[in-house]
């Protein structure tokens, strides 16, 4: 969905995987993917998006926003710390 101010947002849900798995946006517009965990699962207390540089802790049952400007499109990938768990964000231009 979009927000007001242009930005492309999402929320996923972290429970035996990441829903959604892939998320569409538009390169060039900042993004923001909201993870909730809702499980204890040791592998997915961490999410990492390596093309943009980020690690998010994810506490259980808290809100954590990631946010990035994806400036070419493609396929970047997000997985758990133990590269168990992905999903990815599809930039489309």
């Amino acid at each position: 969905t979009e927000g007001g101010s242009g930005v492309q947002e999402a929320r996923v849900t972290v429970k035996g995987g990441y829903s959604p798995d892939v998320i569409e946006v538009r390169s060039g517009r900042p993004v923001r993917l909201t993870f909730r965990r809702e499980e204890s699962t040791g592998c997915t207390e961490e999410v990492i998006v390596p093309d943009f540089g980020i690690t998010k802790r994810l506490p259980q049952g808290e809100d954590v926003a990631l946010e990035f400007t994806p400036t070419a499109p493609g396929e970047y990938a997000f997985h758990c710390a133990m590269n168990m768990v992905r999903g990815k964000v599809v930039v489309r231009g």
